[in-house]
């Protein structure tokens, strides 16, 4: 295992020896901006010998690609992308204690400050209510044909189950 290069834009974290097998090593997988610091120096921004979690584990945020990307899972063992590449893609790798240690929710709550929308809450959906009694129960009711111009009108209409009015 190499050093631990830490990109100066996205600060994402990546082992050497992930970078020695790129096209460019000095070029970040993740934001695609170059390693190398602004004053032109080799120094690829160490973290440093020893880690500073030592006793975290490597996670890996996965994708699939069918749903376009919308669903993802989170592992703590790397999926075979030779085998199962036409399933799943990687979206992040990152440090994290075992979930034995802190459990999934303060993983996520990690993960989070890589990808932000990474497990976001389902956003709660308003219903429809009616303007008069407000109540939800809606029914929508296609407009029929009209007998001034002959022809079917487009759209529905809302139409409230309990006070019978349109709207």
């Amino acid at each position: 295992m190499g050093r631990t290069i830490l990109c100066p834009h996205c600060k994402s974290t990546f082992d050497e020896t992930v970078l020695a097998k790129k096209a460019d090593p000095n070029i970040c997988p993740v934001c695609e901006k170059s390693l190398l610091k602004d004053s032109g120096e080799d120094n690829l921004g160490v973290v440093g010998d020893k880690e500073e979690h030592p006793d975290w584990i490597t996670w890996y945020y996965y994708g699939y690609k069918s749903n376009n990307g919308k669903t993802t899972c989170l592992e703590d063992k790397p999926i075979d992308l030779n085998e199962h590449g036409d399933v799943f893609y990687l979206i992040k790798e990152f440090k994290a204690p075992p979930e034995s240690e802190c459990g999934l929710d303060e993983v996520k709550r990690i993960l989070r400050t890589y990808v932000p929308d990474a497990f976001e809450e389902p956003k709660e959906v308003q219903k429809v209510r009616c303007p008069y009694c407000r109540s939800s129960e809606v029914q929508l009711v296609p407009k029929k044909f009209s007998l001034l111009t002959g022809f079917a009108t487009n759209g529905y209409n809302r139409v409230c189950v309990r006070c019978k009015r349109k709207f």
